[in-house]
């Protein structure tokens, strides 16, 4: 038997998703909808890929990270443990 793996609704400006999808070329599997009149798109992420972002999530310029990608800072603190709560949503 496989355990499920947690997944994450999440709600955001539009404009943040295209930081996101730009930064990490996101797949079409992570996008559920867009709202135009508030201009918010709702997409899906597992645990495994909320800890894959959060690690960007960090001020120290790690070589290690490709260049493209130290940059990311600012546009990953929202999948910190302490921070995805406020854009986690309900689908119905």
């Amino acid at each position: 038997m496989t355990v499920q793996e947690k997944e994450y609704t999440l709600k955001i400006k539009r404009t943040q998703y295209d930081r996101i999808a730009d930064a990490f070329e996101l797949e079409d599997s992570y996008f559920i909808s867009y709202n135009s009149i508030e201009d918010t798109v709702i997409f899906s992420i597992t645990e495994s890929q909320r800890k894959w972002f959060s690690k960007f999530a960090k001020k120290i310029d790690n070589p290690e990270i490709s260049k493209k990608h130290r940059a990311t800072y600012w546009i990953t603190q929202m999948f910190l443990p302490r921070n995805i709560k406020d854009f986690i949503v309900e689908v119905e």
